[in-house]
């Protein structure tokens, strides 16, 4: 069987894309030879093969050589503050527990002071206001409340007046 001289693929040139080398023309097997004559001549070394020279490795292959440390720290649980005020608060105690704390009312400046008012009024306005002086020591109204832990008896809060 005969084979045509031109191959079965068309031989119209190829248009040049940028970037690619050169098609080889139809009929042109092997390539021409690059760089000499092969074998080189004796006494000769034949020339290194080209690698083109490579840069330096893309940012991800440096990522995976890096280490990565992760630390992990508890954070504190949030506790939303305890507003003490002149009615007994549930907290929780040293233990754990959920408990209520107990009322301790003392004596305070304004204590003092509603005292000596009553007995100024007394002295100088009406003398037997003066024997109502002792009035704000007796009334919880007028003294500061002191919040007592029931477990350990320390002081949790103070709402003072």
């Amino acid at each position: 069987m005969a084979y045509p001289k031109q191959g079965p693929y068309p031989t119209q040139p190829q248009p040049q894309v940028a970037g690619y080398p050169p098609q080889q023309q139809a009929g042109a097997y092997p390539p021409p030879e690059q760089g000499g004559a092969y074998p080189p001549p004796q006494g000769q070394q034949p020339p290194p093969p080209y690698y083109p020279q490579q840069g330096p490795p893309p940012p991800q292959a440096q990522q995976q050589q890096q280490v990565t440390t992760t630390v992990i720290q508890a954070q504190p649980a949030v506790v939303a503050p305890v507003r003490f005020g002149p009615y007994p608060v549930t907290i929780t105690d040293s233990q754990g527990r959920q408990v209520q704390t107990i009322l301790d009312y003392r004596a305070s400046a304004t204590t003092h002071i509603l005292a000596l008012v009553i007995c100024c009024v007394g002295l100088f306005l009406f003398w037997p206001a003066l024997c109502f002086f002792w009035l704000p020591y007796v009334m919880d109204g007028t003294k500061d409340v002191y919040h007592i832990s029931p477990t350990d008896g320390n002081v949790v809060g103070v709402y003072r007046r």
